[in-house]
């Protein structure tokens, strides 16, 4: 991983896809494991557990983990998961309770702290989730952010097409271009499950993963959109095309 990107997800024990992940370490406490696991299931469930947990929770969307492989360790399991094309360790209790990056996570939460991740209405055009908070702005302009990695080939793609949208919005929008940088951390903490490249716009529309799906011209214009819809639809040469997607915006 990236040493700078290193700061941000490393202390947020998530997975992050994109770049390379986080190389999961046990720190174990035998005698809290041997409490924890009076109900002992057997290797293949707690694997399965601890994947199923890594999809529902911890991935951006479009992106799946899979399992390779598990072993008994002796106290607990050792698990091997793909996600994308790269593998990666980690491991879980016997009792399938924890699974530990660099600390343990509760695999019976289903999310994380409700105070600590941005409240979402629900998603819109270009699979962005809409959030509860009030438009954020700098000097009076919706802040738009790009979080994203060089080594990051989905970044790659994505981030062209982003500066090129945001050079059609000069005067309107304060541009945070976060690329290899580490800056912004609490924004990204907020509305990231840890993947890039993830897209905050004016802390109103985000969305962890790229539009590569959907392809270049309709990202360009699902973005264009989301931005107008931030600036009151200004300029007004730039969002008359594409007023029927402004329309399409849930709010």
């Amino acid at each position: 991983m990236l040493e700078k990107i290193n700061k941000i997800i490393i202390p947020l024990s998530i997975i992050a896809v994109g770049i390379i992940i986080a190389a999961a370490f046990v720190f174990v406490n035998q005698e809290k494991i041997k409490g924890a696991a009076l109900k002992e299931l057997p290797a293949q469930q707690a694997a399965e557990k601890a994947i199923n947990y890594v999809n529902e929770n911890l991935l951006g969307q479009g992106i799946v983990a899979s399992l390779v492989d598990v072993s008994d360790t002796g106290s607990i399991y050792k698990i091997r998961l793909k996600v994308e094309e790269t593998e990666y360790d980690s491991y879980v209790t016997k009792d399938g309770k924890l699974l530990f990056t660099e600390q343990g996570i509760d695999l019976d939460k289903e999310q994380n702290n409700p105070e600590e991740i941005v409240k979402q209405k629900g998603t819109t055009i270009g699979n962005f989730s809409i959030s509860e908070d009030e438009i954020c702005k700098e000097n009076e302009k919706p802040i738009v952010y790009f979080f994203g990695s060089e080594s990051c080939p989905h970044c790659l793609w994505e981030h062209p097409i982003f500066e090129k949208v945001v050079n059609n919005f000069e005067g309107y929008i304060s541009f945070h271009n976060n690329m290899d940088s580490d800056k912004d951390t609490e924004v990204l903490t907020k509305y990231s499950t840890g993947g890039i490249p993830t897209l905050v716009l004016g802390c109103k529309y985000y969305r962890v993963g790229s539009g590569e799906q959907a392809g270049e011209e309709t990202e360009s214009k699902n973005l264009t959109a989301l931005f107008c819809k931030l600036t009151g639809e200004k300029p007004g040469d730039i969002c008359e095309p594409v007023k029927d997607l402004i329309n399409q915006i849930n709010e």
